[in-house]
């Protein structure tokens, strides 16, 4: 990798990190956009290096959320009895697929399928953070502490609880399979909204859940040849400056503004990722 090539994927990764540390807004629907438009990586490699990618970045947050007791582990481990399968069948198909189409019109078809299908993926993540900026905006504080009713009834019925905690867990871990996102944008609102989970909570156990996913779809990608191993090191280490010029600077500029901002910039990502020709 030429000296060009390192600070290119250096400033990406600080650029990255600062709008999440400033906005609060997850890496995954930034980084893989950044990958395929600007990088240009084929689709399949982009989700391998955006997967190690989320993994450095968020193992740290995970130990500190350990230390501060905020992940509700009875609820993590049912959601990965139905995210592990579906990560690893979702990771497996898709690099088996890659391998063995390789050089053929039906790898370009495919490659150009899943561009499609992340920019789909990214481009609903933007709308979900849309929703809860727009919903927040109009909840009390009393209302936003509060557990919603569904979560309330849920929480007498466990059997049902668990049944949905691996159905949700099926959900994110396939999605995080095959496009490395999903780790925080999904699984955020199912644990506010369908499990109520309070919101030190809900970021503990989200970061946890990713983290085990993240790693599992990195080792497959990685195995696949599916991956710029030095690409995502790189990048995740512009990200640690990034977070913490970013974290510094929230406290003095308002924060829903720069979400805004942040949320129209992906989406628009997301629509150039859809009509704009991959690798």
């Amino acid at each position: 990798m030429s000296v060009g090539a390192v600070i290119l994927r250096l400033v990406m990764g600080v650029v990255i990190g600062f709008c999440i540390g400033l906005t609060g807004i997850g890496g995954g629907v930034l980084v893989l956009p950044s990958l395929t438009l600007i990088l240009k990586l084929p689709p399949s490699v982009a989700v391998g290096t955006a997967s190690l990618y989320a993994f450095l970045t968020k193992v740290l947050a995970t130990y500190h959320h350990f230390k501060l007791k905020t992940i509700d582990w009875g609820l993590s481990l049912w959601i990965l009895a139905g995210a592990i399968p579906a990560n690893i069948v979702c990771s497996v198909l898709i690099n088996r697929y890659v391998k063995g189409a390789a050089g053929s019109e039906a790898l370009a078809t495919f490659q150009n399928s899943l561009r499609i299908f992340i920019g789909v993926v990214v481009c609903l993540c933007a709308l979900v953070i849309i929703y809860r900026l727009l919903t927040n905006t109009r909840r009390t504080p009393r209302e936003t502490e509060e557990k919603p009713d569904f979560a309330a009834r849920l929480e007498r019925h466990p059997p049902r609880r668990r049944i949905l905690a691996i159905a949700a867990g099926a959900l994110v871990g396939g999605l995080i399979g095959a496009t490395s996102v999903g780790g925080g944008v999904v699984i955020v609102p199912i644990l506010i909204i369908v499990f109520g989970l309070a919101s030190c909570d809900t970021v503990g156990t989200s970061i946890f859940v990713a983290v085990v996913l993240t790693f599992l779809t990195a080792v497959i990608y990685s195995k696949g040849g599916q991956m710029e191993f030095a690409t995502a090191l790189v990048m995740a280490l512009g990200s640690l400056v990034g977070v913490s010029i970013g974290s510094r600077l929230s406290v003095k500029i308002p924060e829903k503004p720069l979400q805004w901002v942040l949320s129209g910039v992906i989406l628009l990502s997301a629509i150039l990722m859809l009509f704009k020709g991959g690798h």
